[in-house]
């Protein structure tokens, strides 16, 4: 059978990229030479499990900003403790997912 692709490519890592490739690798659920075809092709490879986390903390956070904005609108006692805090937990996860984004070029 003939080969498509007749070059072949090879490359040296540290410990510490050839750990991240692996990761990467193992999270984005292809071959090798398939990773670095998608990564040639888009620029990019972007690991959508890293981002699995935060999604369901903010999915949490509109949980409770709900709760609030329906407590405050019955005219419930909201304590301004509950709103600080929520908004600060949003402003936490926010960041944590800037910063994600940052580090996967997104």
């Amino acid at each position: 059978m003939k080969r498509t692709r007749s070059h072949q490519v090879s490359f040296r890592l540290n410990d510490k990229e050839y750990a991240l490739l692996q990761r990467k690798l193992a999270a984005s659920g292809l071959s090798l030479t398939e990773f670095f075809i998608e990564t040639i092709r888009k620029g990019k490879v972007i690991v959508i499990n890293d981002f699995i986390p935060l999604l369901s903390e903010l999915k949490r956070q509109g949980v409770n900003l709900n709760q609030l904005t329906r407590r405050i609108n019955q005219f419930s006692p909201t304590t301004e403790r509950e709103i600080i805090t929520a908004l600060q937990e949003c402003q936490n996860t926010y960041r944590k997912l800037y910063a994600l984004s940052e580090q996967l070029g997104v």
